[in-house]
């Protein structure tokens, strides 16, 4: 059997990532065939009522240029065309994966039916009403191969539901331990990546306490030794939407000091601590991000 290879070796090489994309992707056309590729990373979406903001959130994945990725949208029981949406572009690009709960379980449940079928070495998350800019991927995946991180998260900005408005940028701790964990904002879920071959079962907890999922699979990660690394760079952008979850503060706040008492299981001294350091931390960034 003949294998061409030239569009392989066409390819841009203009940065590692690029480089080890292509380097993956011609070892998979000799071993198994190119209908068998493997991708580089897995994009994990999950999606429910999302039809305002779905095309431009599939549009920044599909900008990236790092291409050896798979998009997995889950959709969640979506009562709107979300899934007619994700069902069109996957009849347009093959990356594209759509799964569909039975029922309406929430972004953990979505985010873990994705994982559990996710074929790629690093895994970044992206909610459906959120963007990536175009060097999101090739960026983190070198970094991440350059430095033999695990656990990487970046620079971000908000923007308003319209995306006319943008805020400054935010950025987290340079690390992320279990005391700036709990002192800190700044980690958004689109901002992570995580290297499933150093961090094998990466699920988030399937019933998480004050929709807290992404908290407590941090708190997990750090717990069994992954500590995370700030990327400073400005790659991503938040949508802040009126009826999001993280919209009310107050319930927010309440629901920190729960966390901290019952997943974190903190004494009540360094609970109140590190939750008035969290306090002042939310309250710079709500005023100096805001869009």
């Amino acid at each position: 059997m003949v294998w061409d290879i030239a569009p392989v070796i066409q390819m841009p090489l203009w940065d590692k990532a690029q480089i080890h994309s292509n380097v993956r992707r011609l070892v998979s056309l000799m071993q198994v065939g190119e209908s068998h590729f493997m991708p580089l990373v897995s994009v994990v979406t999950p999606v429910y009522n999302a039809t305002r903001w779905l095309p431009q959130t599939l549009a920044s994945v599909c900008a990236q240029t790092l291409t050896d990725w798979e998009h997995i949208l889950v959709d969640d029981g979506s009562t709107d065309n979300s899934r007619e949406i994700v069902e069109a572009a996957v009849a347009r690009d093959p990356r594209i994966r759509l799964l569909c709960t039975p029922c309406n379980g929430g972004p953990a449940a979505g985010r873990n039916m994705a994982l559990g079928a996710a074929r790629g070495r690093f895994i970044a998350f992206l909610d459906a009403d959120d963007l990536w800019l175009p060097e999101k991927l090739a960026r983190c995946v070198e970094w991440m191969i350059d430095e033999g991180h695990a656990f990487i998260y970046h620079d971000y900005r908000h923007i308003s539901h319209d995306g006319l408005r943008v805020g400054k940028v935010v950025h987290g701790p340079m690390t992320l331990t279990v005391e700036t964990h709990h002192t800190h904002r700044g980690i958004g879920c689109l901002t992570v990546m995580l290297d499933s071959v150093q961090i094998p079962e990466i699920r988030f907890p399937p019933i998480a306490p004050y929709h807290a999922e992404d908290f407590c699979l941090w708190t997990k990660l750090i717990r069994q030794g992954y500590i995370g690394h700030r990327f400073p760079a400005d790659l991503a952008r938040y949508r802040l939407s009126p009826g999001a979850r993280s919209a009310n503060k107050l319930e927010s706040a309440i629901n920190v000091w729960h966390l901290y008492r019952e997943i974190s299981q903190v004494s009540f001294a360094r609970t109140a601590f590190w939750w008035l350091q969290y306090l002042w931390n939310a309250f710079k960034l709500h005023l100096n991000a805001r869009p």
